[in-house]
């Protein structure tokens, strides 16, 4: 009993700790990719589903637009990679 005294509360640090650390990087962030596309010379913000693990450019198809917008970075100003499909995304512009 007196072991169990001292081993529980160790076990529960134990298992808070290693638990805290089990789901770091699954995030909403590590899914959409923040970048922006070009709509008649203006840039607009858009959040897409852009990985790089493709030479392809990331392309959306927007609302009410016709054809396809490449999505770039908006800290390299590079177009940003994806292998995924052309996803459909709200007019940035409203």
């Amino acid at each position: 009993m007196k072991n169990l005294k001292l081993i529980l509360p160790m076990l529960a640090f134990v298992f808070a700790i290693t638990l805290s650390f089990a789901f770091v990087n699954a995030t909403a962030d590590d899914f959409y990719a923040t970048g922006y596309v070009i709509i008649e010379g203006q840039p607009y913000d858009v959040e897409a589903n852009c990985n790089s693990q493709s030479t392809a450019d990331c392309k959306v198809r927007i609302e009410n637009l016709s054809g396809t917008f490449i999505v770039y970075d908006s800290d390299t100003d590079e177009p940003l990679k994806s292998n995924a499909p052309i996803q459909t995304i709200d007019d940035p512009r409203l």
